[in-house]
């Protein structure tokens, strides 16, 4: 099966790289720097220079693949008081890679965080899925509804859930 990582470098892509590789897939992984390219090379994976923003790479290589797992997402501005910014970056790329997936069988995987998840609690698939901004993700208080749906075009294209938490508004 040939695959296509976004964040294949890092802490998620680094545990399923090898995985694959092992498994005999053909890999291609997108790299942003040359370090992450280095490692890439090291693991046996194919890398495709780029970063999230570049939305026709993505388009066109995710056409070329039979599925897609996307496991990046921009730490360094999010953590640099950019979250908003980063959010929006992923969203655009979760919308490119699903434009083209769509109504095919080709899978996309999307690895998401759990910060707007309330603590104490076992989370379940339903959480995020709360359409009132006043409860947010999991109940953990007010933030931006995370739609359940299905591809980017309605009812066609491969399942996805784009949840990415944000902190609880006091």
């Amino acid at each position: 099966m040939r695959v296509f990582l976004t964040g294949a470098s890092g802490w998620i892509g680094s545990a399923v790289v090898p995985e694959l590789v092992e498994a005999g897939h053909d890999v291609t992984g997108l790299a942003r720097s040359d370090r992450a390219a280095a490692a890439l090379t090291a693991a046996g994976v194919r890398v495709l220079p780029g970063s999230l923003d570049d939305l026709d790479t993505l388009r066109t290589v995710a056409g070329a693949v039979d599925g897609v797992i996307h496991l990046a997402f921009k730490h360094d501005i999010a953590f640099s008081g950019d979250f908003e910014g980063a959010a929006q970056s992923d969203r655009r790329a979760v919308e490119a890679l699903g434009e083209v997936l769509a109504g095919s069988d080709r899978p996309l995987v999307i690895a998401s965080g759990t910060l707007g998840l309330a603590p104490g609690r076992v989370a379940t698939e339903q959480d995020g899925h709360d359409p009132d901004p006043a409860v947010g993700p999991g109940g953990a208080g007010p933030s931006a509804p995370c739609p359940r749906r299905r591809g980017t075009s309605g009812e066609a294209g491969p399942p996805t859930t784009e949840c990415r938490g944000t902190p609880a508004r006091a």
